[in-house]
């Protein structure tokens, strides 16, 4: 039996339950049996309720998104306003704008009277989505169902996690501090409906229900406001007394449903579980992006390269979160008049490590002259590749002097510039005027001069008989069938045939051949296989 004051809820019959029936009593019919031993469900009956999901939903609520997404480096008190409002009215405010009775929804003139040293910043609807994006990016690392609220809240589904992060109360401390370390104040609450417990939190209530049956009871007291319906609505139902979701539970059904909007009647059903409550996925981003804004702004490289560093631990966070890594990021130092100065990055290879990214960040900044004082600082990272542990020996012998080259490479290119630092590299190529080449480059990673990417070995090439001379340019030999150079030539080894170059119009087709002359030199000689087969020198063996 429900409770008294509580609304009674019928397997099979969403919220808003009709009024009582009268009090006389009625012999209720028997029902009818299927043929399988069933309930024989009539056309008039309702359809079964959709049965409750078995999961737990955390919801974390941004109050102060508005400001925190901001992140005004000041000590004076701070609000925010809307340019697109006209900059009357106040959006946000921080605790000592609150202390002083600033409020939201304040005239700005009000504001300042109030509290004349106030700082004013303008509202960045760009940076609100892309603080809630990183906190959604954030809380991947505890479920990997997570849902975006727009604008101030993420939804987590956390019952898979429970175990794994030691219970409810020590994963939503887990979120917390987390939250807390990116300068944010989160309302929590956990609840088996996602919808439920997004009214909690939003109502700063940050309860932990792990039974459905005891969401009626809990969301009765919350106002209505929680539920963010337009505003004509909530009116409306104030001049009927009702402001709060109890009392909107307990209005006729059908009254409600022929007076609003269905989807307001569907979420009241989701609150409390009765209908299913699909939601999109989140998927976080393929790069890192972050912005830092600079106040006061800064003209001094050390001061430049300590505000870049949050940034860059926050990189790392996310590159850990995907088991990835970067070879290249780029900083755009933004300016107030002269255009943005880009600082590129490039690594010997993929890193994800603060301190590696410090070093070459900090090469690179003791190089430029900055037209102007930097305002604002952008960091964008390459594309992700996969990260690969180092490989580790047995018996822990020292290979520090291998490990440290890599970081030698990357600070070179940084302080020299990337165009002075090369490295060699073999061409693997059949044709022998090209097959011996060691090439100078300069935008491949020089640490991979000798080495295949898959094992780290030297490229083998099967063909021992090479000669130590390698004539710049094949030199004809005299004769058609016999080869002659001073003298007729004796053949020891071959043929070796090579045919290769067809692609870039360098076509070879050769059968090689060793061979002795006369006073017992050892030559390296071919015969072209297209007409007329004639016969040349391209080295001699030591």
């Amino acid at each position: 039996m429900a409770r008294s004051g509580q609304p009674r809820v019928t397997p099979g019959v969403p919220l808003l339950p009709a009024p009582a029936p009268a009090p006389e009593k009625r012999e209720r019919p028997r029902p009818r049996l299927a043929p399988g031993g069933g309930r024989r469900r009539g056309a008039g009956d309702p359809a079964p309720a959709a049965p409750a999901a078995r999961e737990l939903w955390l919801a974390v609520h941004l109050p102060h998104y508005v400001l925190e997404s901001l992140q005004p480096d000041t000590s004076a008190p701070v609000v925010v306003v809307d340019l697109e409002r006209g900059a009357k009215v106040v959006c946000d405010c921080d605790a000592q704008a609150a202390a002083a009775g600033v409020v939201r929804g304040m005239a700005l003139n009000s504001a300042l009277a109030l509290q004349p040293g106030l700082h004013v910043v303008s509202r960045d609807p760009g940076r609100e989505r892309a603080m809630l994006e990183a906190t959604a990016t954030a809380a991947l690392d505890f479920t990997p169902r997570v849902n975006l609220e727009p604008p101030d809240a993420v939804l987590l589904e956390v019952r898979g996690s429970l175990r794994l992060f030691g219970g409810a109360r020590r994963l939503c401390e887990l979120v917390r501090q987390r939250l807390q370390s990116r300068g944010l104040e989160p309302r929590l609450a956990l609840t088996p409906a996602a919808l439920a417990s997004l009214w909690f939190a939003r109502a700063g209530e940050e309860v932990a229900l792990r039974r459905p049956d005891a969401l009626a009871a809990r969301l009765a007291p919350l106002p209505l406001v929680v539920t963010r319906w337009p505003e004509r609505a909530l009116q409306s139902l104030a001049t009927m007394g009702v402001r709060a979701v109890g009392e909107c539970l307990r209005l006729p059904r059908d009254g409600f449903a022929r007076r609003f909007e269905p989807r307001m009647r569907l979420e009241l059903d989701r609150a409390l579980g009765h209908a299913h409550d699909p939601r999109a996925g989140f998927v976080a981003a393929g790069r890192f992006v972050a912005r830092r804004d600079l106040e006061p702004e800064l003209s001094d490289t050390d001061r430049l390269q300590r505000a870049c560093e949050p940034l860059l631990e926050d990189l790392c966070v996310f590159l850990r979160g995907r088991g990835a890594a970067v070879d290249a990021l780029e900083f755009r130092l933004l300016h107030r008049e002269a255009p943005a100065t880009r600082l590129r990055l490039r690594f010997a290879e993929p890193v994800g490590s603060v301190a590696r990214i410090t070093g070459v960040l900090h090469e690179r900044l003791a190089r430029i002259e900055l037209c102007e004082p930097v305002r604002a600082v952008r960091l964008r990272s390459g594309p992700l590749v996969e990260a690969r542990a180092a490989a580790t020996d047995l018996f822990a012998r020292d290979c520090r002097g291998g490990a440290a080259v890599p970081q030698l490479v990357e600070r070179l290119q940084a302080r020299l510039g990337a165009e002075a630092v090369h490295g060699l590299r073999l061409v693997p190529e059949h044709r022998p005027e090209r097959n011996g080449d060691i090439l100078l480059f300069s935008r491949a990673p020089p640490l991979r001069r000798y080495l295949t990417e898959e094992t780290g070995e030297c490229p083998h090439f099967p063909h021992s008989s090479r000669p130590v001379w390698l004539l710049a340019e094949p030199q004809p030999l005299e004769g058609n069938e016999r080869p002659r150079y001073e003298g007729p030539l004796e053949i020891e080894e071959g043929p070796e045939r090579i045919e290769s170059g067809w692609w870039d119009g360098r076509d070879a087709r050769r059968d090689y051949y060793v061979a002795r002359t006369p006073a017992g030199a050892r030559l390296w000689i071919f015969r072209e296989r297209r007409a007329p087969g004639r016969w040349f020198l391209h080295g001699v063996f030591g």
